[in-house]
């Protein structure tokens, strides 16, 4: 509790200043400008307001800022005449508003970089002199405009957050391959934000990417530059436009990914799918047609309901017991419901209301099954009501 005494700016000789995770309030006093030996401040988790004191940004040795989880408000100056040395700078959960300030990027030392769940509202700034940053967070702030084609300047970035702001423009692939250390790209809840992937070679890919977020960006196609992505684990490519089907070429360069998300596309068939090591597969409001495809045994979460997919379920379903999730719902698929199904003792979701099965509900459930949710409605089933779901205890729908 309390406030920060204006003479924390009589301790001279001060290197390491920590006074996080208290309950200090108030307006920080701009005092930090004789502590010139001061490398590492730390101001986290308080409840500081008003305005960031502008002598911080002057500071000649400091290597670590942090005021993230305040109530700090107000505009980052428009220049520093220090931070020379800042490896680090943590900002972010404070109120922060106006734009992004190129010099951020520019900073020789910076590799650290979180400005996110702020109110910045303005553009990024262009960046003169990109810089070292590994880690970049400008997500849920309200960010407008384009990402200047200088962004894409900043090579050693490995992690790159942006969603959830209102950036606008076009991102075009032979811009964003420039970063090729990048491992993980978030750029969702962008609405006006788009990507254009033109094949411009066998260079044009980011080799080291294992995450790629970029739902709703009017994409109409798979985007060549991840064809050579071998460490790609998510593809989150939900809310686009893409047609066609996975093809088997598509499917075998991704051997290791392990969720995929294609949720309302335009997709008309899958010929294999893809990974070794698939957990979760969301194909939901395609336009996909023919017979269920064969699924990986290590699938845990697999939905592909409302689609047009036909025939009955393959045998080999029975393989699939590791499922946790299983939405068949609003296909038009037939036959009889395998009984194999109630022997799924992970399983907590069995969705195959409106299709066309028939016959009986399948009759053994497992004691102890984890079953939270059953929905067979809107089908052509017949019989009673088998007595092993009482082994069911966690059924709740």
């Amino acid at each position: 509790m309390g406030s920060i005494p204006s003479t924390l700016g009589n301790l001279t000789k001060i290197t390491f200043l920590d006074i996080s995770g208290n309950m200090f309030q108030g307006q920080i006093p701009d005092v930090f400008g004789n502590l010139n030996d001061l490398s590492s401040m730390d101001f986290s988790h308080n409840n500081f307001s008003g305005f960031l004191p502008s002598s911080t940004f002057n500071l000649t040795i400091l290597t670590f800022m942090d005021f993230s989880s305040n109530f700090l408000q107000g505009t980052l100056p428009n220049n520093v005449r220090g931070l020379s040395y800042l490896r680090e700078l943590h900002l972010n959960e404070n109120l922060l508003n106006d734009r992004v300030p190129g010099w951020l990027f520019s900073l020789p030392s910076l590799n650290w970089l979180d400005l996110n769940s702020n109110k910045l509202n303005g553009p990024i700034d262009p960046i003169q002199e990109p810089n070292l940053v590994q880690y970049g967070d400008l997500s849920e702030n309200e960010i407008q405009g384009p990402i200047p084609d200088s962004f894409f300047d900043i090579v050693n970035l490995i992690d790159l957050h942006i969603s959830s702001n209102n950036l606008s423009g076009n991102i075009k692939s032979f811009e964003l391959v420039k970063l090729k250390n990048l491992r993980l790209l978030d750029l969702p809840y962008n609405s006006l934000l788009s990507l254009t992937s033109c094949n411009n070679g066998a260079n044009s890919t980011l080799p080291m990417i294992i995450e790629f977020h970029f739902p709703s960006c009017n994409m109409q196609h798979f985007p060549s530059f991840l064809n050579a992505s071998k460490y790609l684990q998510v593809l989150d490519l939900s809310n686009n436009q893409i047609h066609g089907s996975i093809t088997k070429w598509e499917a075998e360069g991704w051997e290791i990914l392990i969720t995929l998300n294609l949720y309302m596309n335009f997709m008309t068939g899958i010929e294999q799918v893809p990974g070794k090591h698939l957990s979760a597969l969301d194909l939901r409001s395609n336009s996909l047609q023919g017979p269920l495809p064969a699924l990986p045994q290590s699938l845990l979460y697999f939905l592909i309901s409302d689609n047009e997919l036909v025939g009955e379920l393959p045998p080999t379903i029975c393989n699939s017991s590791s499922l946790v999730v299983l939405d068949l719902s609003k296909n038009k698929l037939g036959g009889i419901v395998p009984n194999c199904l109630g022997n799924f003792r992970r399983l907590t979701v069995l969705d195959l209301r409106s299709n066309y099965f028939r016959g009986k509900i399948p009759t053994t459930y497992l004691r102890y099954s984890s079953l939270r949710t059953l929905n067979l409605n809107d089908n052509q089933l017949e019989g009673s009501i088998p007595q092993s779901l009482t082994n069911c205890y966690s059924l709740e729908v």
